[in-house]
Formats: C-alpha cells, structure tokens, sequence
C-alpha cells in the first residue's frame, strides 16, 4: 500500500506584507554592519544573537508556510509548526478578511472550521484559491456553497 504524497499550496503573501517581513532582518544585519564600523566586538555579538533570533523566528513560525492536501487531511504547515486536520472532520470553509493572527500571509483568507468552539478553526491563505478549494470540496467530500465549502 502506498501512501500518496500531499499536494501542496503556497500562501498568498500580501504586497504590503513583504517590507514589514523584511524590516527585523534588515535592521539586525543593519545593527551588524554598524557594530563592524564602529569596531565594537560586545556590540557585533549582541547584533549576531539579534540576527540569529530573528532568523530563528522566521523558521521557527513563518516560512515556509504552505498547505497540503493528502488523502484524509488538510496539513498547515508554518515555519516548524505542523497542523493535521482530518478532512471528515471540516464542517465549513468561508472566505474572510479577519485579520486575528494566523497561519496565512494574506487577509484574503478562508477560514476553516472543524468543529466546536474557537480552537477548532484555523484560517489560511492559498495563492491558488479556487484550484485549492476545488480539490478539498473532492477529496473531503464537501459542497460548493458561493464562494465556500459546507458538509451539509
């Protein structure tokens, strides 16, 4: 038996969203070179373990951030983060612009529910919206309704 591999969809990324992601490394690798200038060895190792930090946060929680789809599950994946949702459980996916932290690096969201209560949603961001909700509708077993998908 083999196991199929998941197909996997890249975050939209907001155009306004590329400078703020790209201000922390630029200004701890500002704080490097000055430090270097400056001849201040205390000052370049507090800007490396700066430079380190940030780098450690983008992988840590940001990139890559992708969303697969394999047989039985949606999978979130942000930075060393892994979220597996099993498809028969995803009871809605709508469109939303809400802009509460998640994995998704754009406001053009779908929020996905799989369940009761708040921790059971999570609201992501494919580039290829339609393609991606087009192959969840099939391979959960979903329903068209507008612009989303639903169980009933």
């Amino acid at each position: 038996m083999s196991v199929e591999e998941p197909r996997w969809y890249p975050s939209k990324i907001d155009w306004w969203l590329v400078p703020i992601l790209c201000v922390p490394p630029g200004a701890a690798v500002a704080v490097c070179v000055t430090t270097v200038l400056a001849g201040s060895i205390t000052s370049l190792l507090v800007g490396v373990a700066v430079v380190a930090l940030v780098a450690g946060l983008y992988v840590g929680l940001v990139f890559p951030m992708r969303y697969g789809l394999d047989e039985t599950h949606l999978i979130v994946r942000h930075g060393l983060c892994r979220q597996r949702i099993a498809l028969a459980k995803i009871v809605e996916v709508r469109p939303t612009r809400n802009p509460l932290s998640s994995p998704a690096l754009s406001l053009d969201r779908l929020h996905v529910r799989f369940g009761q209560g708040v921790f059971k949603a999570v609201m992501i961001s494919p580039a290829e919206r339609d393609c991606f909700l087009s192959d969840l509708a099939e391979q959960a077993g979903l329903n068209r309704v507008g612009n989303g998908l639903s169980r009933t």
